[in-house]
């Protein structure tokens, strides 16, 4: 009996334990160094950086039409040893964002065939200098097509710093979720891994017994048929293990894209990034999730282009009427001395008129992009709707389980008792297998329940950060990133 007794104290130091000898060689391997890791070297968190990178490309090429720009004409015709002409027409614009665009030229112009709209006299070397503005004073003058490019673009950026923030929070709560689903995994091994240690032991325990004529061959088949159940779902539990490790791994990144690996030994820790949310944190995110979510700065951004594509198109009901007026050779001429510009002395002026009679054009443009602007102030408040919802779910979910963990954890504690006063009462011959594995089913199954309540308390806890749709989960501060949602 002493011997015997010696091992169920053994059994149940395998079932309960915290030390066993399959941890003694193990690394833990934290949730918070797995989003570093994703953070810095992740192919998707990578590739949303370029999304940023993409929309300053994109305002850096709208701002191109605000660009100073030189142009040259240069034409000579020569035919029998005549010089039919020779011009040069040189200029220098600059485009400027209320409209009004300065222009400087230079003209050199000769030749016995000349254009007499092209003479300049010999006298200044045929050289001359012109020096003036354009101005619309129609459609142009208050908004034109540039300043409209520029104002997309501007809510580009918005739109693509948006879309970055979303994708990288769905790869970092797909990341949360795949190892919470790795550590349940885990927790079910070692589970099971104690559970058929406890079932070698009964077997090996009843084959003693029957062998001093203290069991039956009965009780020795139903040790075995436990034992190989025992084994059968250890088989599966690692499967399930391996399938979660590999799941996991292929978020592990190191620099220059090479895929890692967990090696052997490497196991989940419990400890976590996130805390349940009260119930004074609830307003202000939903607060922020109305204004500053990625798909509602995403809309906003779009509100914001077609408010500007609205704009243009309203100006572009308004008449073509385009004044140019230049001063020749003021307030210099091409040998740089400088006189006093005067109106009605040596200009040159022009007027550009155009104007559609009908306006079909411009009236539907104007009609698509008011359709367009409803359709997006619609999906904007259903969104809002949709989302508040959503937050105030995620919410209610983790404070749920979180209730629930406790719960779980007084069951599966009970259970655990009972196991121990089977254990004692196979000891003292005052009960039988069939009871103990009984009770041994319960205690794993509720066992089960507690370790996959964690993990769903742990992935609601980071879904209510995803949903809400701060940066980096609002995990910004703990890895030192400095976030702007504007």
């Amino acid at each position: 009996m002493k011997r015997l007794l010696l091992i169920f104290i053994f059994i149940s130091q395998s079932l309960f334990g915290q030390d066993s000898l399959a941890k003694l060689d193990t690394t833990y391997l934290s949730l918070e160094d797995i989003m570093k890791m994703t953070l810095s070297y992740h192919p998707v968190v990578k590739q949303a950086d370029l999304l940023d990178e993409n929309a300053e490309a994109v305002l850096r090429e709208a701002r191109g039409n605000l660009d100073p720009k030189i142009e040259a004409d240069y034409s000579l015709k020569e035919f029998k040893e005549k010089e039919y002409y020779n011009l040069l027409n040189t200029s220098f614009k600059i485009p400027t964002w209320i409209g009004v665009d300065p222009k400087v030229e230079f003209l050199k112009n000769s030749g016995e065939f000349l254009n007499p709209q092209n003479y300049i006299s010999p006298e200044t070397d045929f050289e001359q200098v012109a020096v003036g503005v354009s101005v619309p004073i129609g459609k142009g003058l208050f908004f034109d097509e540039r300043r409209n490019a520029i104002r997309r673009a501007d809510a580009f950026s918005q739109i693509a710093k948006a879309e970055q923030i979303k994708e990288v929070n769905k790869i970092l709560f797909t990341v949360i979720k795949d190892y919470w689903s790795w550590y349940m995994a885990s927790k079910k091994q070692e589970l099971m891994r104690q559970a058929i240690v406890l079932a070698q032991n009964l077997f090996d325990r009843t084959l003693i017994d029957y062998e001093f004529g203290e069991a039956a061959v009965v009780d020795t088949l139903q040790a075995k048929i436990n034992f190989q159940k025992r084994t059968v779902d250890y088989r599966k539990a690692t499967l399930e293990y391996e399938l979660a490790k590999l799941n996991l791994a292929k978020h592990l990144w190191s620099e220059n894209l090479i895929p890692l690996e967990l090696l052997p030994g490497v196991l989940p820790d419990s400890a976590s990034l996130f805390s349940t949310p009260q119930d004074t944190e609830v307003k202000e995110a939903i607060s922020f999730a109305m204004t500053s979510n990625p798909e509602i700065a995403k809309l906003e951004g779009k509100r914001s282009q077609l408010d500007a594509d609205m704009r243009w198109a309203r100006e572009s009901m308004k008449p073509q009427i385009d004044l140019s007026y230049s001063f020749i050779d003021a307030p210099f001429n091409p040998e740089f001395e400088t006189r006093s510009p005067e109106f009605g002395d040596n200009y040159k002026m022009g007027i550009d008129f155009s104007f559609p009679i009908l306006l079909r054009k411009e009236r539907g443009k104007i009609q698509q992009t008011r359709l367009k602007l409803q359709s997006n102030e619609f999906q904007l408040a259903q969104s809002q709707v949709e989302l508040k919802n959503e937050v105030l779910g995620a919410y209610a979910q983790s404070v749920a389980f979180q209730d629930l963990l406790v719960q779980y954890q007084g069951v599966s504690n009970n259970y655990r008792r009972l196991l121990d006063a089977e254990i004692i009462n196979l000891q003292n011959g005052e009960t039988d297998l069939f009871k103990l594995n009984i009770q041994q089913d319960k205690y794993i199954e509720a066992q089960t329940e507690y370790f996959e309540a964690f993990t769903k308390w742990e992935k609601s806890k980071a879904e209510f950060y995803h949903v809400v749709g701060f940066p980096v989960l609002g995990l910004s501060n703990m890895f030192g990133i400095v976030t702007n949602t504007q």
